[in-house]
């Protein structure tokens, strides 16, 4: 079925959420299907929130998938980086994407611990289960906290993640 004519023009005005987060299987604890699922939900708690989702090493031509990785992290109007299981990838990823001192929101499971190194920023928590009931409450939620984070630099009061450590130019 074709998308009507508004919903692709408001898809144009529209910003891109992008996705930080593993795609290939973890070991037995984290297959792939459970990132798949774990993407779908994520995707729909950014386009609740206003936002099209896009995993951040997607692009619309064929390049190098690290210039993709790095433009889409430094241009995305806001990103959500699923740091579950401390992925390598990813955590270097967010680290690009906190240097670059851009909005993020960061969510992770219930059996993840904390890194050292961005345990100070807020983790939205999800049950790694992803139990449908506990679910539809985290997809409220996060719509909302990319919502919010998304706003926050409008505010007189804000301040970025990098300006806590000194100016920067």
């Amino acid at each position: 079925m074709a998308e009507s004519t508004e919903i692709l023009e408001s898809k144009k005005l529209a910003l891109t959420c992008g996705i930080i987060m593993p795609i290939a299987a973890i070991g037995v604890d984290y297959p792939e299907s459970h990132w798949k699922d774990v993407k779908d939900i994520l995707s729909e708690a950014i386009e609740l929130a206003g936002f099209i989702p896009r995993i951040v090493s997607d692009s619309e031509d064929s390049t190098i998938i690290h210039k993709s990785i790095i433009n889409n992290i430094y241009n995305d109007a806001i990103v959500v980086c699923d740091v579950s299981g401390k992925n390598p990838n990813v955590m270097f990823e967010l680290g690009l994407r906190l240097a670059f001192d851009k909005p993020v929101v960061i969510v992770k499971d219930d059996k993840t611990g904390y890194s050292f190194d961005t345990s100070n920023i807020q983790h939205l928590p999800y049950r790694k289960d992803l139990r449908h009931n506990t679910v539809e409450g985290f997809i409220k939620d996060l719509a909302a906290k990319i919502r919010a984070t998304y706003d926050a630099p409008s505010k007189q009061d804000y301040q970025s993640f990098l300006s806590h450590f000194g100016k920067f130019e």
